[in-house]
């Protein structure tokens, strides 16, 4: 009898950790949030994310960092710790270029263009717009932004930035407001 009360036990704890475990899943809200970081990211990095976990997840293929003003180069591990204010990484992801930005460990800017059409499903932003998406879908997705051709959306700390041709999505960029 005490060993299938504490199965029992045992198995509704297995239950309630698994339930907690998924509704932790961040998934995107019914409309942009321009107050949720994660708004302000793609293939799962965002910005005010740390650079280690951030390159953990993409896994780039290659990537140089080097500091704007004293072009000093860093290393991943050394940005992950705190240094750096300036610091700008070019990214190789596949056979796609990605900038970021990092200051003090954190991402601050990711910007994303020239994409191949082949590639495109490959880079989804938090609420999974992609390349070559269209002006409406953009809409859609994150709501009425300012602009044409350039279409912003702001929050108190970030900034996001959607450039449209031929009414498609042609680039991206997640910015930190300067404090």
């Amino acid at each position: 009898m005490m060993g299938k009360c504490l199965r029992m036990t045992a198995f509704w704890v297995l239950a309630v950790v698994v339930l907690v475990a998924c509704s932790a899943q961040s998934e995107p809200t019914a409309s942009f949030d321009p107050e949720n970081q994660k708004e302000y990211g793609v293939n799962g990095i965002f910005l005010g994310q740390n650079i280690k976990e951030a390159m953990d997840i993409l896994k780039p293929t290659k990537a140089d960092f080097m500091d704007m003003v004293t072009r000093q180069s860093y290393t991943v591990e050394q940005m992950a710790q705190g240094a750096g204010d300036a610091v700008m990484g070019m990214l190789l992801v596949d056979q796609t270029q990605m900038m970021i930005k990092v200051h003090k460990g954190e991402l601050t800017s990711i910007m994303l263009g020239g994409v191949r059409r082949e590639d495109a499903q490959k880079f989804k932003t938090y609420r999974g717009l992609v390349m070559f998406d269209s002006a409406e879908h953009l809409e859609k997705l994150y709501g009425k932004g300012n602009g044409d051709q350039e279409v912003v959306y702001e929050g108190s700390k970030y900034t996001a930035n959607f450039g449209l041709v031929d009414n498609q999505v042609a680039w991206f960029r997640f910015d930190r407001k300067a404090s």
